[in-house]
C-alpha cells in the first residue's frame, strides 16, 4: 500500500550510507498558537527518522526544540542547535515571523535551514543557507489573481494580520496587483477578539470580494465577522487557511470561501494524469488521519525531510556541500509539489503546484487547477 513512499525512501536514502551520523535539528511550534502545525510535524519527522534508522546502518539523530510559536525562542534554540548540538541541518520553524528571526543566525553559522513557512520574504531575496518547502506567498497571490481576473472580479478589499505572514501578503499583493483595484487595506492583530470594524470599513467601499491574509484561528474570526455583516460577498482566504482546521473553527461561515491550496487537500479529485496523485493518495493513507485532526501544513515537514535527504544523496554523489546539492534538485515529486530548486530559487514551486478550492457543504471542492 505504501510502495510509492517506500520506493522514494529507497531511492533517496540508498546513496547516503557513506555518511556518518546525520544530525537534524528541528524548530517546531509544539506549543503556542501554531501548535496545530508544530505537533503533527513532530510526529511526521519522528516517523520518517524511525523508518530510516530501521533500514540503514548510518543513523539520523533528530533533535527537536519547541519554539512555543515565539521568534525569540526560535532564535535561542537555533543557536543551541548550532553551537551545542552541532547539527548538520535545521528543519523549521513553522511560522514566518520565527523563520525571519533566525535567518541572521543560520546565515552566519552557514547551516542549511529548510523552513516550513509560507512567507515569500524568507527566500526572496535568496539567502545562501535558507530554503523553504511550502509555496511562497507570491505564488499563492498569483494563483488568486488569475482566479479573480478569470471571473471578472477586479475590485477587492484586503484585511491582513500585523505579523510576518500578513505583512508579507500585503507586500506581495502590492507588487503583483496589476489588473486589480485595491479599495482598501486593513490590519489587525491575530489576538484581536474580532475584526468587525476593519471589515465594515472595507465593505463601505463596495468591493466585489474581500481578501484575507492570515493563518490559524484569526481566519475563522474573519469569516464569522464578515458573514455577520454580509452574507453574500465573496471571501478569499490565504493558502494558510486551506486547512481542515479552518472549517472546524469557522463552521458554516466558511461556506463559499475560495482558497489557493496544495493539491493534497483534494487529491482524490485530481485527474489520474497528475504526476503527484498516486503519491498523495498513499501519503494520505499513512498520515491522513493525523493531518485531518491537526493541519494540512504538517505535510511541509515531510517535504522538508525528503528534500534534505535528496540533497545528501546529491552531495555524496558529486562530493559537493549540501547547500549546493539542494540547489541542483530538479523534478523532485513530493507531497506539496514538484520541486525545481536553483541558486536563484530556494523554494522551487510555481503556480502549477497549487489549485483553487472552495468550501462547499463543509468540505473542500476542487474549483480550478
Amino acid at each position: 500500500m505504501l510502495r510509492i513512499i517506500l520506493s522514494v525512501f529507497l531511492t533517496v536514502f540508498i546513496s547516503i550510507t557513506a555518511f556518518a551520523e546525520i544530525k537534524i535539528g528541528a524548530l517546531l511550534a509544539i506549543s503556542g498558537p501554531a501548535s496545530h502545525i508544530g505537533k503533527p510535524a513532530e510526529v511526521i519527522l519522528k516517523e520518517l527518522v524511525k523508518q530510516h534508522n530501521q533500514t540503514h546502518k548510518e543513523k539520523i539523530r533528530l533533535i527537536i526544540y519547541d519554539t512555543k510559536s515565539q521568534p525569540k525562542m526560535a532564535i535561542q534554540y537555533a543557536k543551541k542547535l548550532i553551537k551545542k548540538n552541532r547539527v548538520d541541518v535545521i528543519i523549521g520553524p513553522n511560522t514566518t515571523g520565527s523563520a525571519l528571526a533566525i535567518i541572521p543566525v543560520v546565515q552566519k553559522a552557514k547551516v542549511v535551514t529548510m523552513t516550513l513557512v509560507g512567507g515569500t520574504s524568507v527566500v526572496e531575496p535568496v539567502k545562501k543557507y535558507v530554503f523553504k518547502s511550502p509555496q511562497k506567498t507570491s505564488t499563492a497571490i498569483k494563483k488568486i489573481k488569475d482566479y479573480l481576473l478569470n471571473n471578472k472580479i477586479t475590485k477587492i478589499g484586503v484585511i491582513a494580520d500585523s505579523g510576518g505572514f500578513g505583512q508579507d501578503g500585503i507586500k506581495s499583493l502590492k507588487k503583483l496587483s496589476n489588473g486589480l483595484e485595491i479599495v482598501g487595506i486593513e490590519k489587525f492583530n491575530k489576538s484581536d477578539a474580532n475584526m468587525t470594524s476593519q471589515l465594515s470599513k472595507l465593505l463601505n467601499k463596495k468591493p466585489q470580494a474581500i481578501l484575507a491574509w492570515t493563518v490559524g484561528s484569526a481566519g475563522a474570526k474573519i469569516a464569522k465577522n464578515l458573514r455577520h455583516l454580509n452574507q453574500n460577498i465573496l471571501l478569499i482566504q490565504s493558502h494558510g487557511l486551506a486547512d481542515y482546521y479552518y472549517i472546524k473553527l469557522a463552521g458554516t461561515s466558511a461556506e463559499g470561501s475560495i482558497l489557493p491550496a496544495t493539491k493534497f487537500i483534494v487529491a482524490d479529485q485530481l485527474p489520474d494524469s497528475d504526476p503527484q496523485k498516486l503519491l498523495l493518495i498513499e501519503f494520505n493513507q499513512k498520515f491522513g488521519k493525523l493531518i485531518k485532526d491537526s493541519s494540512v501544513h504538517a505535510v511541509y515537514a515531510y517535504d522538508a525531510f525528503m528534500l534534505i535527504m535528496k540533497g545528501f544523496e546529491i552531495s555524496k554523489a558529486k562530493n559537493i556541500p549540501l547547500v549546493d546539492a539542494l540547489e541542483q534538485i530538479k523534478n523532485f515529486i513530493s507531497v506539496t509539489g514538484v520541486y525545481n530548486l536553483s541558486k536563484q530559487d530556494h523554494c522551487g514551486l510555481d503556480e502549477d503546484s497549487m489549485v483553487i478550492i472552495k468550501v462547499e457543504n463543509g468540505k473542500f471542492k476542487l474549483v480550478e487547477r
